[in-house]
């Protein structure tokens, strides 16, 4: 059921893509939306950017906390010695 469910998701999403697709680039000429689709583009790629840059970052960040605690951790810990 779950596989089924999937494949109803992607189709409805190819439907909308494509019903996107031409909403912008019209059929034959008509509802062609151009200069709306790139005033679109321009007002939200700024926006893509920071996102992408502020998660991009939050990930440098969170690894390098990571790799000091691991750091950390092999300082802390014991030697150990075998004793037969």
């Amino acid at each position: 059921m779950s596989s089924a469910s999937n494949i109803l998701k992607m189709l409805i999403g190819i439907v909308i893509l494509i019903i996107g697709i031409v909403w912008y680039t019209g059929i034959s000429g008509y509802l062609g939306y151009w200069n709306e689709l790139l005033a679109l583009l321009k007002a939200t790629i700024g926006l893509f950017l920071l996102f992408v840059g502020l998660i991009v970052a939050w990930m440098g960040y969170d690894d390098y906390k990571m790799d000091a605690e691991m750091s950390k951790e092999k300082k802390e810990e014991p030697k150990e010695t075998k004793t037969e």
